[in-house]
């Protein structure tokens, strides 16, 4: 885990597919894909991982990337939900945010120090690396 790294994109409307596809696009395949390698993603059953139009985006990307698909309702094996349990605690339990902005502060304090800090979070990621 020495090259590992935590990236993401600040999203102010809905998740969609539109915008996961977005996400992969601009921010996971530059930040991960290197000639001649393949990015391995592992995603859970959300809705729009598994619509029409993201699948057409994997299928354009065959070369780059190659897609797990989670089994459905199994958390424990769903790496990222342990990372959501963490940027809870640090920066969102027991608190109050006066606005929305606010809230944002808090959220992108804690992706800052897991970035510059991946040790933080490294213990709850090990068992899926």
């Amino acid at each position: 885990m020495d090259n590992a790294q935590f990236v993401y994109r600040h999203q102010a409307e809905y998740f969609r597919s539109e915008t996961y596809v977005a996400f992969l696009d601009q921010v996971m395949l530059p930040t991960f894909y290197r000639r001649g390698h393949r990015v391995f993603l592992i995603q859970d059953n959300v809705s729009y991982h598994k619509k029409q139009e993201t699948y057409q985006w994997f299928a354009s990307q065959r070369r780059h990337l190659e897609v797990f698909q989670l089994p459905p309702y199994w958390p424990e094996l769903n790496a990222a939900e342990r990372v959501w349990h963490y940027t809870r605690k640090e920066a969102t339990h027991n608190r109050y945010f006066e606005q929305p902005v606010d809230l944002c502060h808090a959220l992108f304090r804690t992706f800052r120090h897991v970035q510059r800090h991946p040790e933080s979070i490294a213990n709850l990621i090990r068992p899926f690396c």
